[in-house]
């Protein structure tokens, strides 16, 4: 089951077999530490609202895509496009507008320039997943207008290991696709080296659905991975390389037809380092964190459904991130200094490209290389022993040489404050006001061709303006032995929110309006500079509800809503998710574990212009799983089902919503072994 997670008080879900376990597992869950953060918070102090999925939290969530993995946190959705490709939706907001990072720096991809694009990174293995929900531009930069997926999956070890020092085995298959997968890692090495190796397989078929067989669905991908590192008395310095190997098919109307599929490839490299300072009487450590990625995906298929297979586009990019941070501690205040850099090289080849200038709207463009440079300061202060309270700045510039149109350079300047207040043992009381720019990206500026993913003509807008945002956010927590519940409240206000608005009109894919005789009718899309506004709230709660000797009872709710404006227009904006809510429940045993969520997507019929209805839908989950011993090692076996009810649902926020719903009735069983 996709656990309802409560990540700022995270004890109560957890196994409460008895009393004094319950209150080792609160001593132990305390110092929970935001990883995101160079400040590492403790999870109940920090000033906006973050989640955390690790341990169980995360084995239950595990789907085959980082979106559908957290779709049931409060405050997230989905851009299901088929069970290979679903990005995270934080709070209404998508694609340029939230950040994708692995172990802290970016997962180099091109998933934010189109729904059919996949994030190179698979579930099965990581070790946690942090979210943060809001603006988080300050330490991320401006593409993090609207929040960050941090995935972290300990590829590069931060401790020393003796000998052979342990693994893991995970291997699954589900019913409604086919489908299987089987992963493993281990570690091992001596008092100053120390190392990791890990690797995957997946494969599966077309899915099921409430509307029969999803055509042309299927896909596999592989992963293999390797990391070291030094271990010092003082910190630790490590390197680490992964390869991502996957072809997935485009399910739904033409792409299945002509069996469209994409074939990619992502190689990564890493480096990272913290090293404590013990002798400075102001700094007092130094962490980095440099990546390097290669990757390159193709887009192949026939031609009206008729051989041979054709490549039509391969999308290229090559980047490279680091940061560098400085943790001092002046007087009473702490904080980090921190420098940011990313320089990118991405390139689109082949007959079909979104920056083609079919339209002759906009110059066609082959190739963007940039290079952002960033300098941050983040300092905390605390006012007494119940009340903290932090700011900080951050200066961006953006530099790009384009091929096809003239060179931008571009600043952006982002600043925020917080507060965290005790206003008692149990309660506590959060906010932050933030301000945040983000520059717009190419597509938004210059594409002007068919994107056939989405079945339009998207045309962009040299002359947008930076965005910018100002919001504000309200957390309130409780947290006891028995309960642990949050209220969360934000308001964004947008300056020239950039967004594809549909006009209503067609083009076909060499630009001509209306279409030309015998010719696809694609949509047209334009790029447009809007006042906006969102808010919303989210709430959560946990209830220990019963404890007995063997066995305890935890109860869960949780729900979410999210209003988006276009206030120049005073209309809605396009694809906002729906009101969401979820009940569920956990009985924890010993070694037995079983538990049930149902969660409801109440219907949208608050649309944008020439956007359709989408009816609600309830989905009923569940999971069970039975601990093991063999010999030394620990093992799980687990059994989960999606859909029961096999209900059929509509994702108002994806593109193709009736071609691609999401899957019916299935059950998954595995097993994971530690040893």
């Amino acid at each position: 089951m996709k656990h309802i997670t409560i990540t700022l008080m995270i004890s109560a879900s957890l196994v409460f077999a008895q009393e004094e376990k319950a209150k080792e597992e609160i001593k132990e869950l305390d110092p929970i530490v935001v990883e995101s953060s160079p400040l590492e918070p403790s999870i109940k102090k920090v000033t906006q609202a973050w989640s955390v999925l690790d341990g169980k939290k995360i084995d239950q969530a595990r789907t085959a895509t980082l979106g559908g993995t957290l779709a049931n946190e409060p405050g997230i959705s989905q851009s299901f496009f088929g069970p290979s490709t679903s990005r995270p939706i934080i709070r209404g907001l998508d694609k340029q507008r939230i950040r994708m990072l692995q172990n802290g720096t970016d997962s180099f991809d091109v998933s934010a320039s189109s729904e059919d694009h996949a994030v190179p990174i698979d579930p099965l293995l990581v070790d946690r997943i942090e979210i943060l929900r809001g603006s988080s531009a300050l330490l991320y930069g401006g593409n993090a207008i609207g929040g960050v997926v941090n995935v972290i999956d300990r590829g590069i070890p931060t401790q020393a290991y003796s000998g052979f020092s342990g693994g893991s085995l995970l291997s699954s298959y589900s019913n409604v696709n086919k489908g299987w997968s089987a992963g493993a890692n281990a570690y091992g090495g001596s008092d100053s080296l120390s190392f990791q190796i890990n690797g995957m397989e997946k494969e599966y078929w077309e899915y099921d659905s409430p509307n029969g067989k999803i055509k042309n669905s299927m896909g596999d991908r592989s992963l293999l991975g390797f990391g070291a590192s030094h271990i010092m008395k003082n910190g630790y310095a490590g390197l680490g390389y992964s390869q991502y190997d996957s072809t997935y098919h485009i399910p739904g109307g033409e792409h299945a037809e002509n069996k469209s599929r994409i074939e990619m490839e992502s190689d990564r490299f890493e480096f990272r380092s913290q090293i404590e300072i013990a002798d400075s009487d102001w700094l007092k450590s130094i962490e980095l964190n440099f990546a390097h990625g290669d990757y390159q995906h193709s887009e192949i298929g026939m031609e009206e459904g008729a051989l041979p297979f054709e490549t039509h586009s391969t999308y290229l990019r090559e980047g490279t991130e680091g940061r560098i941070v400085l943790l001092h501690e002046v007087g009473e205040f702490s904080g980090a200094l921190g420098f940011h850099g990313i320089l990118d090289d991405f390139k689109i080849t082949g007959e079909e490209s979104i920056f083609a200038g079919a339209s002759a709207t906009n110059s066609a463009i082959s190739s963007e290389e940039s290079t952002r440079l960033a300098v941050f300061l983040v300092e905390q202060f605390e006012l007494n022993e119940n009340t903290q309270v932090n700011g900080g700045v951050r200066l961006e510039n953006l530099d790009r040489d384009f091929v096809g149109v003239a060179d931008r350079d571009d600043t952006a300047f982002s600043a925020s404050a917080g507060i965290y207040h005790d206003l008692s043992d149990v309660w506590s009381l959060g906010g932050n006001l933030n301000y945040s720019e983000r520059m717009p990206d190419a597509a938004e500026l210059y594409s002007d061709g068919a994107h056939h993913a989405t079945e339009a003509f998207e045309i962009g807008n040299s002359s947008l303006d930076d965005e910018s945002a100002v919001g504000f956010e309200l957390i309130l927590r409780r947290s006891t032995e028995k309960v642990s519940a949050q209220v969360v409240g934000f308001h964004t206000r947008y300056s020239d929110y950039i967004y594809l608005s549909d006009t209503g009109g067609e083009r076909d894919g060499d630009g001509n309006k209306p279409p030309a005789a015998g010719e696809e009718a694609l949509t047209e899309r334009l790029y447009k500079g809007v006042s906006a506004k969102f808010y919303g709230i989210e709430a959560e709660v946990d209830w220990l509800a019963m404890e007995n000797a063997d066995w305890s009872l935890v109860l869960s709710a949780q729900g979410d809503l999210v209003r988006a404006r276009n206030t120049t227009d005073n209309a809605n904006l396009p694809r906002t998710p729906p009101v969401t809510l979820g009940l569920g429940f956990d009985i924890l045993g010993d070694k037995l574990n079983f538990g049930m969520n149902l969660t409801r997507a109440m219907k949208q019929d608050d649309l944008a212009p020439n956007e359709t209805y989408t009816a609600g839908y309830s989905l009923l989950d569940a999971y069970a799983s039975y601990d093991v011993a063999l010999g030394d090692a620990e093992g799980e076996l687990f059994l989960r089902g999606h859909n029961l009810t096999d209900e059929k649902a509509l994702l108002h926020t994806s593109f193709r919503k009736s071609e691609a719903p999401l899957p019916g009735a299935g059950v998954e069983v595995g097993f994971r072994i530690d040893f």
